[in-house]
């Protein structure tokens, strides 16, 4: 359903009136925020160091709903900053003048997990919670965990290529990613979702796309990696009089099993 925006909005933003009646067109109501609709949450970044207020907010639900707006914006020259949960406190996601959001929150689809291949289809605007209590009910474990876990996004925790508290057992974020399908600037959908582990053909693009910050395009949707879960698990403090003798316990733990280094954190007291 479109949704009629006032030619006033159009011209107090400075966007041209012809691109935001086509994202009217193409996004469902109350999913294009313009003028003063456009929510705070939107216009600061979490330290609150830097605020802008976007010219639009576009919030898609789907593949074909991102690449209709990137196409729009293309044709328009209109500079689009992705946001997914506004967890980052580098300032990734922030707004200068004249650029617009495209919020990835309405994507929430999660699969179910596939118990055979240990994977599960996640959209980019899925919780990394939802993933980690899907692959718990499952007998499974995620390898990515962070303490912004309930509000972090699949599509933010690929684009900057998370870590968090298990990076020494399982990897970075790039680890757990066995396919990603993308949307190039001007509309381009790339999908690359077969989720094999030896695949000969051509350019590992995925890789490209994990860490670019949002810069190639935006993730749509991921095919994740599951872990076994653990049998059992426990926690140990240990004092250690420098950073020496932590990096030294580290590298004995490791030698005795990577299992024993499930999580790793380290401060000052």
């Amino acid at each position: 359903m479109s949704v009629p925006v006032p030619t006033a909005i159009h011209a107090g933003d400075g966007v041209p009136a012809a691109l935001l009646d086509r994202l009217a067109f193409i996004l469902p109501r109350n999913a294009l925020l313009v003028g003063d609709a456009i929510d705070p949450r939107y216009q600061e970044d979490r330290r609150r160091r830097y605020s802008a207020r976007p010219c639009f907010v576009a919030r898609p639900g789907s593949t074909e709903e991102v690449a209709a707006c990137l196409a729009a914006c293309s044709d328009f020259a209109q500079p689009l900053v992705v946001q997914g949960g506004r967890t980052g406190l580098s300032g990734g996601h922030r707004i200068a003048d004249g650029e617009a959001v495209l919020s990835t929150e309405r994507m929430r689809l999660l699969g179910a997990v596939q118990p055979l291949t240990r994977t599960v289809l996640a959209s980019a605007g899925t919780p990394l919670q939802a993933v980690q209590e899907a692959a718990e009910a499952a007998g499974c474990q995620f390898g990515v965990d962070i303490g912004a876990r309930g509000s972090a996004t699949v599509g933010g925790n690929i684009a900057t290529n998370a870590g968090g508290i298990r990076v020494l057992r399982y990897g970075m974020f790039r680890a757990q990613v066995a396919g990603l399908e993308t949307v190039l600037a001007d509309g381009t959908v790339l999908s690359a979702l077969r989720g094999l582990d030896k695949d000969n053909a051509g350019y590992d693009l995925n890789q490209l796309f994990i860490g670019s910050e949002g810069t190639l395009g935006v993730v749509t949707k991921a095919l994740l990696r599951l872990h076994p879960k653990p049998l059992g698990e426990a926690n140990a403090f240990v004092a250690v009089p420098s950073v020496g003798a932590a990096l030294a316990l580290l590298k004995r733990g490791l030698c005795t099993g990577a299992e024993v280094w499930r999580r790793w954190r380290m401060g000052r007291f």
